[in-house]
């Protein structure tokens, strides 16, 4: 018995030390910021939905946050798409925090984004390893009609745009608003076209079409209806379509972290 208890000791101490290598491991060696404060956000405070990019501003020696999640840190700081975090404590994507952090040098937002790993490291306690994942995915390919949008001439702009419409000016972009909009099923882009285009969708008649059938069960139905509607759109006025794959992703996996103390 006391062999067992001894074993047991023995595998919690070793737990606890893989942890803290692990953050230690993953402690950033580059620049800091010379000062950073960060306290839980207001509750009530507005923050953005699945659409939207981190809420991560910055202007020269400045990063700021505003009611930004754990995840939404992440995201912002490693580049990656709710589909890539895995893991994690159950307030992850719920609490909210509001950061603000500077830099005596002046740093330019790929200089702070760096500095913000850091900084989750070492008031977050971060900790994560990276794995390859199979999920189902969707591709992004020119239907047999072709494409019905037009390249946007070199220092052009698209047409002003109109009430209820959607305009993107490059296909990646509708690539990321597509994965956004999903269930967590990454779409790429496989059209094979570059450069900038007059991408227009109607965003209202794609509402209209997701409203059908009587109301969501909740935001999740709703989500997938509005996906569903906007594959339809998108093959009807733009001639592009959306093809179900399996793709090996990178994951983000979250092996350790805790609520930074406010200042």
């Amino acid at each position: 018995m006391k062999r067992v208890e001894g074993a047991t000791l023995a595998g919690f101490v070793m737990i606890g030390l893989m942890s803290g290598l692990l953050i230690l491991a993953q402690t950033q060696d580059g620049p800091r910021f010379e000062v950073a404060s960060i306290k839980p956000a207001n509750p009530s405070a507005p923050r953005g939905g699945r659409l939207a990019a981190p809420p991560i501003g910055t202007r020269p020696g400045l990063l700021t946050a505003r009611n930004a999640t754990l995840k939404q840190l992440i995201r912002g700081a490693y580049t990656l798409e709710n589909y890539q975090i895995s893991g994690g404590p159950g307030w992850l994507d719920s609490a909210g925090f509001d950061v603000e952090a500077k830099s005596t040098d002046g740093a330019n937002r790929d200089q702070l984004l760096p500095m913000l790993r850091a900084l989750l490291t070492d008031r977050f306690k971060l900790a994560f390893h990276r794995e390859k994942k199979e999920l189902a995915a969707f591709d992004l390919v020119l239907a047999k009609s072709g494409p019905k949008f037009h390249a946007l001439k070199p220092g052009a702009d698209s047409v002003p745009g109109r009430t209820n419409h959607m305009r993107l000016k490059d296909l990646p972009s509708l690539a990321t608003f597509l994965t956004r909009l999903s269930s967590d099923e990454p779409v790429f882009d496989k059209t094979g076209l570059t450069g900038e285009f007059d991408l227009e969708l109607d965003i209202g008649k794609i509402g209209e079409a997701a409203s059908q059938g009587g109301e969501a069960a909740g935001p999740v139905e709703m989500r997938e209806r509005m996906f569903e509607a906007t594959a339809n759109a998108i093959l009807d006025e733009l001639g592009i379509k959306l093809v179900p794959t399996k793709a090996p992703v990178d994951i983000f996996v979250i092996d350790h972290a805790e609520k930074a103390s406010a200042n």
